[in-house]
């Protein structure tokens, strides 16, 4: 891409729209954990003196820095994490940009999965829960443009055996992948290894690497170094925040009785589960059976006067103390698969795997 003034502009544009985003996204980040919905109250409020923030509060990076990272109106200081989110999202949004201008649609596809990606990784980081409508957000992205790609009849979003979408295909087998680690995890250690959550998580992501690869390869060149980068960043990410007790110090207030609290009491043993039990968790996954069940609460507290939104606890999975959420490590490995994937394939692919040719005399 060459940065001309027309370029640059656009850049600008879109890191103003990322750093918008960011704010409403402290929001979903704020709220969805605590069980509160995001319509309800309609306007901002701060969180502790639950008065209601003006125009004035609400500028993006600008409102954070001029206020001194405190409320306007009770001087409570706000942590520096939502000026962190909005700059994150920000700067991400303008990597994929430069990534794929060349594609609109995949452009917009991606913009739209990086707003997921942003309260998932954080999510997920204080609470080891993932929203199940987030996860279907996560789902029907790379399904849209994947269905967009068909209509138009785009190279590289053919059909699989003449009547599967990539986008399914990629998913299906990012579901196989990481449901096979949770059921291992089982056998191994008759503990659940890996929380559902990040099991359908990886369905989401294997359906837009399946999009994002080139048309010429299949469409789980991608997924490889996904899974590789995603385990490794685990292990090392993973484990030096833990050390460092990074983790310990939460940013989002999460109800006495939820998740996040017995990850700090329970010591893992007390889940009931089977092998049988395992595969059909992953297999109701497979066959979208979130999707039924988020659609059965969710016409269900329409009609139940004390229904209540949505809340982060989804599942009977309870980590141990000694956890690391896995849905943050996802996040970075698909990532960095989506940036630098095909660079880093093509690299391991012509150094370690496809034949040299020798030298002609």
């Amino acid at each position: 891409m060459t940065l001309n003034a027309p370029t640059l502009f656009w850049l600008v544009v879109t890191f103003l729209l990322g750093i918008t985003i960011g704010s409403f996204l402290n929001a979903v980040i704020y709220r969805l954990p605590n069980g509160l919905s995001l319509l309800e109250p309609r306007h901002s409020i701060c969180p502790i003196c639950r008065k209601n923030l003006s125009a004035i509060d609400l500028v993006p990076l600008l409102s954070f820095l001029f206020l001194g990272a405190k409320c306007r109106q009770c001087k409570a200081p706000i942590p520096w994490r939502y000026f962190y989110i909005e700059l994150l999202t920000g700067a991400l949004f303008v990597a994929v940009a430069l990534r794929f201008y060349h594609d609109l649609p995949t452009c917009i596809a991606m913009l739209l999965f990086t707003a997921v990606m942003v309260p998932i990784f954080f999510i997920d980081l204080d609470t080891f829960q993932i929203p199940t409508s987030l996860n279907l957000l996560a789902t029907f992205i790379p399904l849209g443009r994947d269905v967009w790609g068909i209509a138009r009849h785009e190279a590289g979003h053919e059909l699989v055996w003449g009547w599967l979408p990539i986008s399914l295909f990629g998913g299906a087998v990012g579901i196989l992948i990481f449901g096979s680690f949770r059921v291992l995890g089982w056998v191994w250690m008759r503990v659940e290894a890996m929380g559902l959550g990040d099991v359908v998580l990886a369905r989401g992501m294997g359906g837009m690497l399946a999009c994002l690869a080139p048309s010429m390869f299949t469409p789980l060149r991608l997924l490889p170094i996904w899974v590789m980068l995603s385990v490794l960043s685990g292990a090392v990410l993973g484990l030096i925040l833990k050390f460092a007790e990074k983790r310990a110090e939460a940013k989002i207030s999460v109800p006495v009785s939820s998740v996040a609290d017995a990850v700090l009491s329970n010591d893992g043993t007390g889940n009931e589960s089977s092998l049988g039990r395992e595969l059909l968790d992953v297999g109701w996954c497979m066959w979208f059976g979130d999707l039924f069940e988020y659609l059965m609460s969710t016409f269900g507290r329409r009609h139940d006067p004390e229904g209540v939104p949505e809340k982060v606890v989804e599942d009977e999975w309870v980590p141990a103390a000694s956890a690391i959420p896995f849905g943050p490590y996802l996040v970075v490995g698909f990532f960095v698969a989506a940036f630098c994937g095909e660079l880093l394939t093509a690299a391991y692919l012509a150094n370690y795997v496809l034949p040299k040719t020798p030298p002609v005399p």
